[in-house]
């Protein structure tokens, strides 16, 4: 709407000045006596031109229309009055007016502007007519004019259906092509893409405060950090922005907010040229996006936790099946070497006794494997953010405990894959039970650090260390071992710090998903 008035009040001006123009050239050349007043009318008018050119301020407007309309009433008193060809001109005043002006200033300009009329045709006794053969040219040169003016309209409003039309077609086409797909990431980028076309700028990007799986744009993950640190979640209005992307450059951008009863999922953020406004078709195809994204967004979210739950149903299931089964078998068997071993006869209680008491301490063993398997499958964490699941871990862990436990977390944490969240978490678990049991420390310090592109754990304690190479190289440690394939298997990185009598430090590194695409 805001463009299709902007064209028509430029239609309007040129309509305007090739009125005047006209008919002040015919009535100079029709009357050998040149009134003064009229040449200074027409630099007046040429004035009023160039305030209009230079845009003033909308307040101004009405102050030129009513300029304008007032050299129209001289104009037209002298000229026929009723009759006159400037009341064509007025009325092409009139209906810029209309443009610019609401209804009840306008009904007071046109008000004046009668009552002006009335006034000033009982104080001006004469009038200057056109001769027939000017009546003729200006007649054939106003069908010409009209002809320009109604084609220069057609085109124009044929040029805005078209680019309607075809923003449309881009809000279907993106709806067409989220519909064949369940993935994350594809939403994202389809979004910026489509955002791209419709508005014709180079950076646009989903900006959602919950991360999910499959996203990693390093680049999209700034500016959603800058939105949370200006407080976009309690964001419910369009806002316009000014921020400095990722190379410093500073530039506007259009932050919608998406929210869908009362839950914020996100922003779409957009960079537009400063003087450009947003019209309202632009406004309700953006709505059309947001509830359309916030809508897809809820349906992966409540995928995800269907998928989570029936994830937890199967790991307590396998548990309950291995507690009731090789559990319970392994139960039996060291309590069947245990009959056996008491009704040996007292002579007979040499080597085969030794080969019992191996085989019931292998039984033990494979037992104690069993149960913390069971422990593992049944410490499903609940639905909860990775730093929070860390901080219960160590509560539960250094419970009755006499030792002193420091946490701290630091930057944004989000949805991260499983198999990522399971390494950390597996990493901490194992590192703080062996500090527990081992290492004879009174303090341990835990903390857990998120980046745009990395999550660095650390676990240190003060206690009795160790040599990490002496240490990986004895029979039955495996932990060490373990938690550095465990890490390795997300693309992380372990380094183990430890000197005898002065404490252990371990510090993992994992990369956050995506980033191995965008580094």
């Amino acid at each position: 709407m805001n463009q299709i008035l902007k064209e028509l009040r430029f239609m309007l001006s040129i309509l305007q000045w090739i009125l005047f123009l006209l008919f002040f050239y015919l009535y100079m050349n029709a009357h050998p006596r040149h009134d003064p007043l009229f040449f200074l009318l027409l630099v007046l008018m040429i004035a009023h031109a160039a305030f209009l050119w230079y845009a003033l301020p909308r307040r101004s407007w009405l102050l030129l229309g009513l300029v304008d309309l007032g050299v129209a009433v001289y104009f037209i008193v002298l000229t026929g009055k009723w009759n006159s060809p400037f009341m064509l001109y007025a009325y092409s005043t009139l209906l810029w007016l209309t443009t610019v002006l609401r209804l009840k200033p306008f009904l007071l300009v046109a008000a004046l502007f009668l009552l002006t009329y009335s006034v000033l045709q009982a104080w001006v006794p004469y009038e200057m007519h056109l001769p027939p053969s000017h009546l003729d040219d200006l007649r054939f040169l106003l069908d010409i004019l009209l002809w320009t003016s109604m084609s220069y309209w057609i085109f124009t409003a044929i040029n805005l259906v078209k680019g309607a039309y075809s923003k449309g077609l881009q809000i279907y086409l993106f709806m067409r092509r989220l519909s064949h797909s369940e993935q994350h990431a594809h939403l994202c980028q389809e979004t910026e893409k489509t955002v791209r076309r419709l508005f014709r700028t180079d950076h646009a990007y989903l900006c959602l405060f919950e991360e999910r799986e499959g996203e990693g744009n390093w680049r999209r993950d700034y500016f959603v950090q800058r939105l949370l640190d200006l407080g976009a979640e309690g964001w419910g209005q369009v806002t316009s922005i000014v921020l400095f992307d990722f190379t410093g450059r500073e530039d506007t951008y259009i932050c919608w907010p998406l929210r869908q009863n009362g839950q914020s999922w996100g922003c779409l953020l957009f960079s537009i040229p400063t003087k450009k406004p947003i019209s309202r078709y632009e406004k309700l195809l953006l709505r059309m996006m947001d509830v359309y994204i916030c809508q897809r967004l809820k349906q992966n979210w409540l995928r995800e936790e269907k998928a989570r739950a029936l994830h937890v149903e199967m790991r307590r299931k396998l548990a309950q099946d291995m507690h009731d089964g090789l559990a319970q078998q392994l139960f039996l068997l060291s309590a069947q070497l245990f009959q056996i071993k008491q009704t040996l006869p007292a002579g007979d209680k040499g080597p085969l006794l030794k080969r019992l008491r191996q085989m019931e301490e292998r039984i033990q063993w494979c037992h104690g494997e069993v149960r913390h398997y069971i422990t593992h499958l049944r410490d499903a964490r609940p639905h909860q953010k990775i730093a929070e699941a860390l901080e219960q871990l160590l509560q539960r862990i250094t419970a009755d405990k006499e030792i002193q436990v420091a946490f701290s977390k630091r930057g944004r944490f989000g949805e991260e894959p499983l198999p990522i969240q399971d390494a950390i978490y597996r990493l901490v678990e194992e590192a703080a039970v062996n500090v527990v049991k081992h290492a004879g420390a009174t303090r341990l310090e835990v903390s857990v650090e998120a980046s745009a592109l990395q999550i660095c754990v650390r676990v240190k304690d003060n206690g009795i260390g160790f040599v990490p190479d002496e240490k990986s190289r004895l029979p039955n440690h495996y932990g060490l071992l373990g938690m550095k394939e465990r890490i390795a298997e997300v693309g992380g990185t372990l380094q183990i710090s430890s000197c005898p009598e002065q404490g252990t430090e371990i510090v993992a590194i994992v990369p956050k998903k995506g980033v191995e695409r965008y580094g």
